[in-house]
């Protein structure tokens, strides 16, 4: 009886050991995928048709966006920002209605707009930074109807 106890004992510890451990490694494996700004789609842009996020300056590092954005505008989520080669701006959002198409990325001060077309209502990635110089933070809406984007960016 006491051998049974044991056996049982044993196996329980050693489950609850296994659980923990494929755990903590779920949590290491990053679930978002960098991309490199000279690798992503770019177009040039009259900078003064770019509104300002109405959420208010990100402080530098991390910054929560909850923002309307109306049919076929593109906000302006920060100010310009100095970046340094290999910085990178993550985003993690999700948005309402998903069968919008949005644009996530960042415009150059030159008002090259660097962006990742997103269709299905969320994103997970970041942006690598190739060249050091001032950009700013920006979100894109191509649809017709207002889109409420939700989440984090982190720079």
């Amino acid at each position: 009886m006491k051998m049974k106890r044991l056996m049982c004992a044993l196996l329980a510890c050693s489950s609850i050991l296994g659980g923990i451990i494929s755990a903590a490694q779920a949590v290491e494996a990053p679930n978002e995928t960098v991309v490199r700004l000279e690798d992503l789609t770019w177009e040039r842009i009259d900078l003064s048709t770019v509104e300002h996020c109405a959420a208010g300056p990100m402080p530098l590092a991390t910054g929560q966006i909850d923002q309307s954005i109306s049919g076929k505008t593109i906000i302006y989520v920060t100010n310009l920002i100095d970046f340094n080669a290999d910085d990178t701006v993550s985003f993690n959002c999700s948005y309402s209605p998903s069968s919008a198409s949005m644009d996530f990325g960042v415009i150059a001060s030159s008002g090259q707009f660097y962006y990742i077309n997103v269709k299905g209502g969320s994103i997970s990635q970041a942006i690598r930074i190739n060249q050091a110089g001032s950009y700013a933070v920006a979100i894109r809406n191509n649809s017709s109807q207002t889109v409420r984007v939700v989440g984090f960016v982190d720079y």
